[in-house]
């Protein structure tokens, strides 16, 4: 079987060499499963008539009761991407399908897709992500259509008004050590001192800490203790002003 996957794997990279849109980020290979960004960090804004890139990275589980309970039990095989709904005009999608089929992922394997393109309206775009989660019941495949909500995509007037205060840009984000047993710490450069915001989700999404502080300019170091989460994965969110970091943490007690 892990064989049979390798093969299917290798035959989708060589055949679509020459046209990927997109690489996945290793940063989330050793995550159980989930899709990055998620909704707490939501797609990056965009400008009007501007280019626009936005990766994606996901991870499919085999057990589709991760996902939702209501299908607890179900084995998944892959899952085809059909689209997301609320697009702004002038971007669209792309991927790097895992298998023959267009825009499919196998289980347990880091893929990627971007949105692209150059928008031609102004505003706030809730979105949905489409998919059909195929799987294989006493021989017979069955296809179920599932989406994700929560996404949005905002896209701003080239002449957008006022400026606002300057903001304290990021640079350096990472956690020390990585993976972890009790303790590490968040450490980041700010350009210029100001509030600086830390949170910690797990990977359905649901915020496990948060601590507001105020960052110098330098070198910062903010110390973080699981105290009473489980060995897992987790993301954390490092945010000050508009700048937005996010990155993963390995906790193995």
């Amino acid at each position: 079987m892990l064989r049979t996957l390798t093969l299917a794997v290798s035959f989708a990279v060589a055949t679509a060499a020459l046209a990927q849109p997109c690489t996945p980020n290793p940063l989330y290979a050793d995550s159980v499963f989930g899709v990055w960004p998620d909704t707490t960090e939501n797609f990056m804004p965009g400008t009007l008539g501007a280019a626009y890139f936005q990766d994606l990275n996901l991870i499919v589980p085999s057990e589709a009761g991760l996902v939702d309970p209501d299908f607890a039990g179900l084995v998944i095989d892959s899952v085809s991407f059909v689209g997301i709904t609320g697009l702004p005009s002038g971007l669209s999608i792309s991927c790097n399908s895992q298998t023959p089929a267009f825009c499919t992922y196998l289980t347990g394997v880091l893929g990627c897709g971007v949105v692209s393109g150059t928008p031609t309206e102004v505003g706030t775009f809730p979105l949905t992500l489409n998919v059909l989660a195929h799987a294989s019941i006493f021989g017979n495949v069955l296809s179920v259509p599932y989406s994700f909500g929560g996404y949005r995509i905002i896209i701003n007037d080239v002449n957008t008004g006022i400026e606002g205060p300057v903001t304290a840009s990021l640079a350096q984000v990472r956690t020390v050590p990585n993976p972890f047993t009790v303790r590490t710490t968040f450490e980041f450069d700010l350009a210029r001192s100001g509030t600086v915001e830390i949170k910690v989700f797990d990977l359905l999404g649901a915020q496990r800490w948060e601590r507001s502080v105020a960052g110098k300019a330098g070198a910062n170091r903010v110390p973080f203790e699981a105290q009473d989460l489980a060995s897992g994965v987790y993301l954390y969110q490092i945010s000050s002003g508009k700048t937005v970091q996010t990155g993963r943490l390995v906790l193995n007690r």
